[in-house]
């Protein structure tokens, strides 16, 4: 920022609290909406008196027509200040909603962080299950159990599988 346009009196970290900026960006909206009705008002008044200026040989629309030349420069100005009072009322709820974006971003990662545990403990729960299940099916089997028999012949390749899946 240029030092030409800071006031040396202008202490603006007060408009960080939400109260402050609200009462700030008002009075912003009221300034840029009084000074479009103010450029509203000498618009009307160019425009009556630039087009009742009739030169001699004129015809119908020329003096409406450089009357135009004159008056899109305060239609402009019209313009950028309905901008200008729009620009304040979003910054306000843009500052807003970025406040209470912040205060609720703790909450949200401890919402997240609660997640991300549960799914952690689930994936160690399925993996543990998992893991006895295996151990089980691939443990010897004890004197109790009798070994299941046999019904089909040892397959020694994996066309054998095939083989015997279709009945030969």
């Amino acid at each position: 920022m240029t030092e030409i346009n800071r006031r040396p009196d202008a202490d603006y970290s007060r408009l960080l609290d939400l109260d402050v900026l609200t009462a700030w960006t008002m009075d912003r909206q009221r300034v840029h909406h009084q000074d479009a009705a103010a450029y509203e008002e000498i618009l009307a008044l160019f425009q009556s008196a630039l087009r009742s200026e009739v030169v001699d040989g004129d015809g119908r629309l020329s003096a409406p027509s450089r009357a135009r030349k004159v008056e899109k420069h305060l239609k402009a100005a019209v313009k950028a200040a309905r901008k200008q009072e729009g620009a304040m009322e979003r910054f306000r709820l843009a500052a807003a909603a970025h406040k209470a974006h912040v205060k609720a971003l703790p909450a949200q990662r401890e919402a997240k962080q609660t997640r991300k545990a549960g799914r952690r403990t689930a994936v160690s729960a399925l993996t543990a299950k998992s893991l006895h299940k295996s151990a089980a099916a691939f443990a010897p089997a004890t004197e109790d159990t009798p070994a299941a028999p046999s019904t089909a012949p040892a397959a020694r390749g994996i066309t054998d599988l095939f083989d015997q899946r279709r009945g030969a």
